[in-house]
């Protein structure tokens, strides 16, 4: 099999498996240069927290009055999965530019920094959905391991874990992505119609496919969501965007007005179009599911509008203003810890009551309510992110290198100086 680029390995996208924290920042096609790609951290980032924000007001959205918002806001928030390939696709063409690895070493690269995560955290949700949920008593063993079994093969684990089984599929077909994306390098639109075409396609046949079905179809309809023709439009502009991608940036700030408009007026289209098919106390789930083909042009335009802002922010990072690099350089090393660990702390705070407690503090304010939750969803996942962090398994559940304990560092030096005979400085 012919060699892919390579570089250094870096984030391999959205996921955020550990890395020595670099990637490629090219100038477009073959001539890459090394760096970090701040932006695509920035956008990360930014997905990362619309996942807590949509998965908190959804754990509200059962209070009368509030489900027909609650799940407006849901809709437009599904930018997230789609924004996550994107990025997924992006960070990987630059990271793999420039050296020559097989399709086999970069299986054998990639796989395990995804794969120990989705199988950890498939089995510690196996045990906590039984503690924490009410009403859901733990079965018979039997039960238990075949439960398991299918959560890990359908990435069921979990509501949000089935993007771990759609990163190892990138992973998988990563070799002929990238031949195909130099193969059409002069000619990127042709890709993109492609993966367009599919895209609409796969769309169509979730939103306007008659139900019932019958029990093969209704269960091919249950998982082909979970497989990449569903996301082929974002695999090919990802790819594309990353091996052209100063030339898009140019492109973005140039044409600025133009994505703020189009996201704009793609929001409204979504907005119109999720009211026009509800009503107070109706929300049919086709009006808000995430392959509404009326809402394919927010999805595009809407990431269109964040990348934008992220090059802003990084043109600032890059003239020496003050931009807040070193707090996204720390929020994303805590990203995919956050995108793990926030069902769990959503499921405790229920468990505790903190849910009743909010609907009692602010009884008239679902706003309130939901920017408390998501708030407090966030601070106790960082939090357990942290302390996971600094633990000998981090590696396996929050996909990063174990960071030191305070002072560690400096005990582990004197030792070492200590061991060989030199002084140590005090």
């Amino acid at each position: 099999m012919q060699s892919i680029p390579q570089t250094q390995p870096a984030d391999s996208g959205p996921t955020g498996p550990e890395s020595d924290e670099r990637t490629a920042r090219g100038t477009g096609g073959a001539k890459a240069g090394t760096g970090r790609a701040y932006t695509a951290d920035l956008v990360r980032v930014a997905l990362f927290t619309g996942v807590v924000v949509a998965h908190s007001v959804n754990g509200l959205s059962f209070a009368p009055g509030v489900e027909r918002g609650s799940h407006l806001a849901g809709t437009l928030l599904h930018l997230t999965r789609y924004g996550f390939v994107v990025v997924t696709l992006f960070v990987l063409v630059l990271s793999m530019h420039g050296k020559t690895m097989t399709a086999t070493e970069f299986w054998r690269r990639r796989f395990g920094l995804v794969l120990w995560p989705y199988l950890l955290w498939t089995i510690i949700y196996s045990i906590t959905d039984h503690l924490l949920i009410r009403n859901n008593p733990f079965p018979s063993a039997g039960t238990w391991f075949a439960d398991l079994g299918g959560d890990l093969l359908a990435g069921t684990g979990k509501y949000q874990l089935y993007f771990l089984l759609i990163s190892m599929q990138i992973y998988l077909f990563f070799p002929l992505i990238i031949k195909v994306v130099e193969r059409y390098a002069d000619h990127p639109w042709r890709v993109i119609a492609v993966g367009a075409v599919i895209q609409v396609g796969m769309f169509s046949l979730y939103h306007y496919t008659p139900r019932p079905l019958s029990p093969f179809w209704s269960e091919v309809l249950e998982h082909l969501w979970k497989t990449v023709p569903m996301y082929s439009m974002f695999i090919a502009i990802g790819a594309v965007a990353a091996y052209h991608h100063q030339a898009v940036e140019r492109w973005l700030r140039v044409h600025w007005v133009l994505v703020v408009t189009c996201a704009l007026a793609s929001a409204a289209l979504s907005v119109t179009a999720y009211w026009v098919a509800t009503s107070p106390g109706e929300v049919p789930w086709l009006a808000n599911s995430p392959w509404n083909p009326v809402n394919l042009p927010w999805l595009v335009c809407g990431f269109a509008l964040l990348w934008l802002g992220a090059t802003v922010w990084d043109d600032r990072r890059r003239s020496g203003r003050r931009s807040g690099t070193r707090f996204v350089s720390w929020a994303t090393k805590r990203a995919f810890g956050v995108f793990a660990v926030h069902p769990l702390m959503l499921d405790i705070l229920a468990r505790a009551g903190y849910f009743d407690r909010l609907f009692e503090w602010f009884p008239g304010a679902p706003a309130v309510r939901a920017i408390v939750l998501i708030v407090t969803a966030l601070v106790l996942s960082l939090l357990v992110v942290d302390v996971l962090l600094r633990t000998p398994v981090s590696r396996y559940l929050v996909a990063r290198p174990r960071i030191p304990l305070p002072g560690e560092r400096r005990v582990r030096n004197a030792l070492e100086r200590r061991r060989t005979g030199h002084p140590i400085d005090h």
